[in-house]
Protein backbone atom coordinates (compact mmCIF):
# COMPACT_ATOMS: atom_id res chain seq x y z
CA UNK A 1 0.00 0.00 0.00
CA UNK A 2 2.73 2.50 0.92
CA UNK A 3 4.43 2.31 -2.47
CA UNK A 4 1.18 3.26 -4.26
CA UNK A 5 0.54 6.45 -2.28
CA UNK A 6 1.26 9.87 -3.74
CA UNK A 7 3.57 12.17 -1.76
CA UNK A 8 0.76 14.06 0.00
CA UNK A 9 -0.96 10.86 1.10
CA UNK A 10 2.32 9.32 2.29
CA UNK A 11 3.30 12.37 4.36
CA UNK A 12 -0.28 12.61 5.71
CA UNK A 13 -0.14 8.97 6.78
CA UNK A 14 3.23 9.41 8.50
CA UNK A 15 2.07 12.56 10.28
CA UNK A 16 -1.11 10.75 11.30
CA UNK A 17 0.89 7.94 12.92
CA UNK A 18 3.18 10.49 14.59
CA UNK A 19 0.22 12.52 15.88
CA UNK A 20 -1.45 9.44 17.36
CA UNK A 21 1.77 8.38 19.10
CA UNK A 22 2.39 11.91 20.40
CA UNK A 23 -1.20 12.23 21.62
CA UNK A 24 -1.11 8.91 23.44
CA UNK A 25 2.15 9.94 25.09
CA UNK A 26 0.70 13.30 26.05
CA UNK A 27 -2.46 11.74 27.46
CA UNK A 28 -0.63 9.03 29.42
CA UNK A 29 2.23 11.21 30.67
CA UNK A 30 0.17 14.32 31.31
CA UNK A 31 1.87 14.99 34.66
CA UNK A 32 5.37 14.62 33.21
CA UNK A 33 4.91 16.96 30.25
CA UNK A 34 5.54 20.33 31.98
CA UNK A 35 8.67 18.88 33.58
CA UNK A 36 9.92 17.67 30.19
CA UNK A 37 9.35 21.13 28.70
CA UNK A 38 11.25 22.76 31.55
CA UNK A 39 14.12 20.39 30.77
CA UNK A 40 14.26 21.93 27.28
CA UNK A 41 14.56 25.38 28.86
CA UNK A 42 17.30 24.37 31.28
CA UNK A 43 19.34 22.07 29.01
CA UNK A 44 20.73 24.30 26.28
CA UNK A 45 22.25 21.46 24.25
CA UNK A 46 18.99 19.49 24.25
CA UNK A 47 16.95 22.51 23.16
CA UNK A 48 19.47 23.50 20.49
CA UNK A 49 19.75 19.99 19.05
CA UNK A 50 15.96 19.63 19.02
CA UNK A 51 15.70 22.96 17.20
CA UNK A 52 18.19 21.81 14.56
CA UNK A 53 16.32 18.52 13.98
CA UNK A 54 12.91 20.22 13.79
CA UNK A 55 14.30 22.92 11.49
CA UNK A 56 15.88 20.32 9.20
CA UNK A 57 12.64 18.34 9.04
CA UNK A 58 10.75 21.53 8.20
CA UNK A 59 13.21 22.48 5.46
CA UNK A 60 12.93 19.03 3.86
CA UNK A 61 9.13 19.08 4.03
CA UNK A 62 8.91 22.58 2.56
CA UNK A 63 11.37 21.63 -0.19
CA UNK A 64 9.62 18.43 -1.26
CA UNK A 65 6.01 19.44 -0.51
CA UNK A 66 5.06 23.10 -0.78
CA UNK A 67 1.69 22.38 -2.36
CA UNK A 68 -1.42 24.38 -1.48
CA UNK A 69 -3.77 22.90 -4.10
CA UNK A 70 -6.25 21.32 -1.66
CA UNK A 71 -7.01 21.06 2.06
CA UNK A 72 -4.91 17.93 2.58
CA UNK A 73 -1.94 19.21 0.57
CA UNK A 74 -2.22 22.58 2.29
CA UNK A 75 -2.33 20.95 5.72
CA UNK A 76 0.82 18.94 4.98
CA UNK A 77 2.55 22.08 3.68
CA UNK A 78 1.43 24.00 6.77
CA UNK A 79 2.96 21.31 8.98
CA UNK A 80 6.24 21.66 7.08
CA UNK A 81 6.30 25.45 7.42
CA UNK A 82 5.29 25.11 11.07
CA UNK A 83 8.21 22.76 11.74
CA UNK A 84 10.62 25.10 9.97
CA UNK A 85 9.44 28.11 12.00
CA UNK A 86 9.39 26.11 15.25
CA UNK A 87 12.97 24.98 14.62
CA UNK A 88 14.13 28.57 14.07
CA UNK A 89 12.38 29.69 17.27
CA UNK A 90 13.87 26.77 19.24
CA UNK A 91 17.37 27.64 18.04
CA UNK A 92 17.14 31.42 18.43
CA UNK A 93 14.70 31.93 21.33
CA UNK A 94 14.48 28.59 23.16
CA UNK A 95 13.67 29.93 26.61
CA UNK A 96 11.09 32.47 25.46
CA UNK A 97 9.46 30.10 22.97
CA UNK A 98 9.07 27.19 25.37
CA UNK A 99 8.20 29.55 28.22
CA UNK A 100 5.30 30.96 26.20
CA UNK A 101 4.12 27.44 25.41
CA UNK A 102 4.34 26.42 29.07
CA UNK A 103 2.33 29.46 30.14
CA UNK A 104 -0.51 28.18 27.95
CA UNK A 105 -0.31 24.50 28.75
CA UNK A 106 0.56 23.98 32.41
CA UNK A 107 -2.99 22.98 33.25
CA UNK A 108 -3.65 19.21 33.00
CA UNK A 109 -7.06 19.91 31.46
CA UNK A 110 -5.49 21.96 28.65
CA UNK A 111 -2.98 19.17 27.99
CA UNK A 112 -5.76 16.56 27.86
CA UNK A 113 -7.82 18.65 25.44
CA UNK A 114 -4.74 19.24 23.28
CA UNK A 115 -3.96 15.50 23.37
CA UNK A 116 -7.50 14.60 22.30
CA UNK A 117 -7.45 17.15 19.45
CA UNK A 118 -4.09 15.83 18.21
CA UNK A 119 -5.35 12.23 18.50
CA UNK A 120 -8.46 13.03 16.47
CA UNK A 121 -6.42 14.90 13.86
CA UNK A 122 -4.05 11.93 13.52
CA UNK A 123 -6.94 9.49 13.18
CA UNK A 124 -8.54 11.83 10.64
CA UNK A 125 -5.40 11.98 8.51
CA UNK A 126 -5.01 8.21 8.51
CA UNK A 127 -8.70 7.63 7.81
CA UNK A 128 -8.65 10.11 4.93
CA UNK A 129 -5.70 8.36 3.30
CA UNK A 130 -6.90 4.80 3.92
CA UNK A 131 -10.60 5.17 3.14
Amino acid sequence: MLNTLNLTDFISLMFGVYMIAAAISLLLMNDDFPEMMEEFIENGALGYLTGIVVFALGVVLVRIHNDWSGWQAGFVSLLGWGALIEGVLMIAFRRQFIGAFLALSYQPTVLRIFGIVVLLAGIGLIAYVCL
